[in-house]
């Protein structure tokens, strides 16, 4: 059970931050801070999602470890929202409703319509109007970095800090190379148990990885070590502007409403250009 100590270590450490969140709400409840609350509301949301996927990092390492290895369970009754955060929480960046589809069929065998989401997104947003601590986790828009207004083609989990939800112009790229390194994660993870969604999840990956140079060899399976190996490498190259770009928004909306943080600022429509082009 050696590869279980690190998850079960990080687990702790989680538990431990997420009782120090919990003492800086209640700190802000008492003193009438609604900032602070919100902050530690944003981190209570956050430590919970990671517990989720550190418990099931550490079952499918228990599992792997008693030779009963298997892929996360995922039902196909689960509802669309569900694997949708499955599927964020795998991929751990901002991503198109097609690749969750892909994503969601090579681990459960049935696809959801890609155009499902958008109607999925927009309930989203109503609910969490209503009661926006209903749910410890959000189906949300990218934020553009530039404008700070949604990208509805891309979703994220509200329960990641708000870098994580930013797109700047360097961003499209790093997630690409991180969706690479995520993807080859899980496939390595696969391989070793010996379970036959690795061959869904080979399919998926490769196009993704020849996007990166020497990722791939022509004739040959993909290495995951191999990908991922190529895919920091590039990320070294770029991530710290990238990182930089998207702090820097994250500056820009430091003191925005909650709602803001999760869905963006309001697209501001300049009516004089829209008549000009009309006529």
């Amino acid at each position: 059970m050696s590869r279980t100590m690190p998850i079960a270590e990080k687990l702790a450490r989680n538990a431990e931050r997420l009782q120090q969140a919990y003492a800086g709400l209640a700190k802000a409840l008492s003193s009438g801070d609604a900032a602070a609350r919100e902050r530690s509301q944003a981190k209570i949301s956050e430590f919970n999602a990671e517990y989720e996927s550190l418990a099931e990092q550490l079952r499918f390492a228990e599992l792997e470890a008693r030779e009963l290895a298997a892929p996360r369970g995922r039902k196909p009754a689960k509802p669309l929202r569900e694997l949708a955060l499955d599927a964020l929480d795998d991929l751990g960046v901002p991503v198109p409703p097609a690749l969750i589809a892909d994503l969601t069929e090579a681990l459960t065998g049935v696809r959801p319509s890609p155009s499902r989401f958008a109607s999925l997104r927009r309930d989203e947003e109503n609910a969490a109007r209503r009661n926006i601590a209903a749910k410890p986790a959000w189906i949300v828009p990218a934020i553009n970095a530039a404008e700070l207004t949604a990208i509805p083609r891309l979703l994220c989990s509200s329960a990641w800090s708000l870098e994580r939800r930013i797109v700047g112009s360097r961003s499209l790229r790093t997630d690409h190379l991180r969706i690479a390194e995520s993807l080859a994660r899980r496939l390595k993870q696969l391989r070793e148990a010996g379970a036959p969604e690795s061959k869904n999840i080979d399919r998926l990956l490769f196009p993704i990885a020849r996007a990166i140079p020497g990722a791939t060899e022509t004739g040959k399976l993909v290495d995951p070590d191999k990908v991922s190996d190529a895919a920091r490498a590039e990320l070294a190259a770029l991530d710290q502007a990238d990182q930089a770009e998207r702090g820097e928004a994250c500056a820009r909306l430091a003191n925005a409403s909650s709602h803001v943080r999760l869905w963006g600022r309001p697209a501001i429509i300049d009516t004089m250009a829209a008549a000009r082009a009309i006529k």
